[in-house]
């Protein structure tokens, strides 16, 4: 598999931490006219998704389309929703049967009108500046597709702050992927609510994965895909979403992520694996996340899926030594090993008080930078 060699100076991007020369404006205006349609995906979020319609009525760039897409759910959301209705000057809200946040993105991307689609799940927030910066992003690079930003996740009991930790880093990426190595730190990092596309690169890459994704990793089976046919991405080098770590989660259990992962190496990654570096990298994700998920679900439900994976991979040693680790206590010791972790980290991290009711700007300001 061939890489660009490629360099912020080389492809013109101008962004926050990625320095080059910019195209004269004129030429961009007349190059890009860019209008975003926001997309929100929920299911039974009615509790979180008006801090999430805050953000996005903050934006500092008011010219966007506004899509809630409810996929089925059985709570208020409806009417938590229609409260926001006049706050915003395009508003739609589409109901759905409940068949998974796949299929809800699709329904969101086909019944956009902009020209980029910008995610923002109904649990997350963006920062006022989010959507001017992606526009100054696309506008001082008219070769862009993709755009992603860096984030933070944090952890929210009793309506405040009260943990947070900042997301994977993104390369400092301005074209299309470089190495290996890029691809998979940009993919581990890559959150719907960090990232802008545009419309014709959803037409080239395709739908998000009902079929094998319907209801987790869909977003990094669909950034596989992008970036592999060579799209043309931007890192901007900037925190300017928050993830919200909570009960409901889809991606709490850990089993989930291994399970998608042995999918996204035997399907998405097929053709790419033939390079030795994407090879080992993919192998190397699916072994960590083999020892993230042992500790989180019984025996009954782990054997047989290190099983699978061993099969997967064709062979593998640590799969191997981790299937006979299920009948010699190694799940027990990997249990006591986390809750220690965990206990470690209560007492010795540092508390945030953080109200989520107070202006985005100060909420932005007041995170770790």
């Amino acid at each position: 598999m061939k890489y660009r060699n490629a360099s912020a100076g080389r492809y013109g991007c101008k962004t926050v931490g990625v320095q080059a020369a910019a195209l004269p404006a004129q030429k961009i205006e007349l190059t890009m006219k860019i209008r975003f349609s926001v997309v929100i995906c929920t299911y039974n979020y009615a509790h979180l998704l008006p801090d999430a319609l805050k953000s996005v009525a903050a934006q500092t760039l008011q010219d966007f389309e506004l899509l809630i897409v409810d996929d089925g759910s059985t709570d208020n959301t409806e009417e938590i929703a229609e409260q926001f209705r006049l706050r915003f000057q395009e508003f739609r809200y589409i109901q759905k049967p409940h068949t998974g946040p796949a299929d809800a993105r699709n329904v969101g991307v086909r019944a956009a009108q902009g020209t980029h689609i910008a995610f923002l799940d109904a649990d997350d927030l963006w920062s006022p500046d989010y959507l001017s910066a992606m526009q100054a992003t696309f506008r001082t690079n008219p070769q862009a597709e993709l755009a992603h930003c860096e984030g933070i996740i944090f952890r929210i009991e009793n309506g405040v702050v009260t943990e947070s930790a900042l997301e994977r880093s993104l390369p400092p990426l301005c074209g299309p992927m470089r190495s290996p190595q890029d691809l998979f730190q940009m993919v581990q990092a890559v959150a719907p609510s960090g990232m802008v596309f545009s419309r014709g690169l959803y037409k080239r890459t395709g739908p998000f994965d009902v079929e094998s994704f319907g209801w987790f990793s869909e977003d990094v089976d669909w950034a596989f895909r992008a970036l592999l046919a060579g799209t043309f991405c931007v890192c901007i080098k900037r925190r300017l979403y928050l993830h919200r770590r909570h009960a409901g989660n889809l991606t709490n259990k850990a089993s989930n992520s291994f399970r998608s992962w042995l999918k996204i190496y035997s399907q998405t990654l097929r053709e790419a694996r033939r390079d030795p570096q994407v090879e080992a990298l993919a192998r190397g994700v699916i072994l960590t996340r083999s020892v993230r998920f042992l500790p989180t679900c019984p025996v009954s439900e782990s054997r047989p899926l290190l099983r699978q994976a061993n099969e997967t991979l064709g062979g593998d040693s640590v799969m191997r030594f981790c299937y006979m680790g299920t009948f010699l206590g190694l799940v027990s010791l990997l249990k006591l090993l986390k809750q220690t972790g965990r206990l470690w980290h209560r007492l010795t991290r540092k508390r945030l008080e953080i109200d989520l009711d107070v202006s985005l700007d100060s909420l932005f300001e007041a995170l770790p930078r």
